[in-house]
């Protein structure tokens, strides 16, 4: 708690370049503390579904992050930082459609009608990010349940995240058939 009075008072002043690197000292050294208080805890198996899971949050996350932050220095006029970030943007889209490609390699054996084959390759990658989303809903709530408040916040946002996918996807599913 008193970490966090710290931060708190830390955030009700101005901010100079010194006290960021105070800041960053400290918030590592309460991690470091965490995770020494927990490293008999970290032995979990990490499973091939579990980095996929990673993955498409870490793009989704970076995704949303790219496109606020071009909004934000366009509205400030950040010049090269908006441009920076569009490219970002523009990257992690490019890397969600690259994550489908396996898919629309196999729904391509069976169709050769390209719009056939982009809505069912949706279809199935929003089926499988529902799935991933709820392995990642019920870490969540198991972690929740053991008081493990970090490792359920974690699962948590993966959750969120597949769910923006998820209706991303639906939507361009349903702009594709009308």
């Amino acid at each position: 708690m008193e970490e966090l009075k710290s931060i708190q008072e830390f955030f009700s002043k101005p901010i100079y370049e010194n006290e960021l690197d105070a800041l960053g000292d400290e918030l590592a050294n309460a991690i470091e503390d965490k995770l020494e208080d927990k490293k008999d805890e970290l032995n979990e198996v990490v499973d091939p579904i579990s980095i996929l899971s990673y993955v498409l949050a870490g793009n989704t996350l970076v995704n949303i992050m790219a496109k606020y932050t071009a909004k934000l220095f366009k509205k400030y006029n950040f010049g090269k930082g908006e441009e920076a970030a569009k490219k970002i943007y523009n990257f992690t889209h490019k890397l969600e459609q690259d994550f489908k490609g396996p898919i629309a390699r196999v729904v391509g054996l069976f169709t050769k009608d390209q719009k056939t084959k982009s809505i069912v390759t949706d279809g199935l990658f929003a089926l499988l990010l529902l799935g991933l989303g709820a392995k990642a809903g019920t870490e969540a709530f198991t972690a929740l349940k053991k008081s493990n408040l970090a490792a359920s916040g974690i699962s948590g946002l993966k959750a969120a995240l597949k769910g923006k996918d998820i209706a991303t996807l639906v939507k361009d599913i349903a702009g594709a058939l009308a």
